[in-house]
């Protein structure tokens, strides 16, 4: 009951700074690239380093994963090297989804968070984008996962 109430809590706060300060990740990198405005780019860039930093200092104290055997069955597993963390099945994976969400991503006009924000002020072309982004997600799950799964 407590990680339900701290995963609404969490939904709620992202989702209020997602909202008040027009956050978009990859919106940042196209407006920079294409005409050199550095707004939304600001908030990027601060949002890495309060990740940085957060990671930093609960890696100090110790509360990085406290409890992680507790709420999950993951197991944590150290790669040999960079190259075998890419090629494993899971790093190929990984590979292709993001480049897919970041593609259509990009074309759509923004990333998850501020469709998912727009969504919630009532944008229809925002709920539509959301309607084929979770589908995408199953489709991507049933069809592609597997397949490359049984290439590997």
């Amino acid at each position: 009951m407590r990680l339900v109430i701290g995963s609404i809590f969490i939904g709620l706060v992202i989702g209020f700074l997602g909202q008040r300060s027009r956050m978009c990740f990859i919106g940042g990198f196209r407006d920079f690239l294409l005409v050199k405005d550095k707004e939304l780019l600001k908030g990027t860039i601060s949002f890495f380093v309060s990740v940085w930093l957060t990671i930093y200092i609960l890696n100090l104290i110790g509360y990085l994963f406290p409890i992680l055997k507790e709420i999950t069955n993951v197991k944590l597993s150290n790669y040999p090297s960079i190259s075998n963390a890419f090629l494993s099945k899971f790093g190929v994976i990984s590979i292709i989804g993001g480049f897919g969400i970041g593609l259509f991503s990009t074309l759509s006009g923004g990333c998850p968070l501020r469709q998912h924000v727009l969504a919630g002020q009532g944008r229809v072309e925002s709920i539509v984008y959301l309607t084929g982004f979770y589908i995408g997600i199953i489709i991507y799950y049933l069809l592609i996962v597997r397949f490359i799964g049984k290439l590997l």
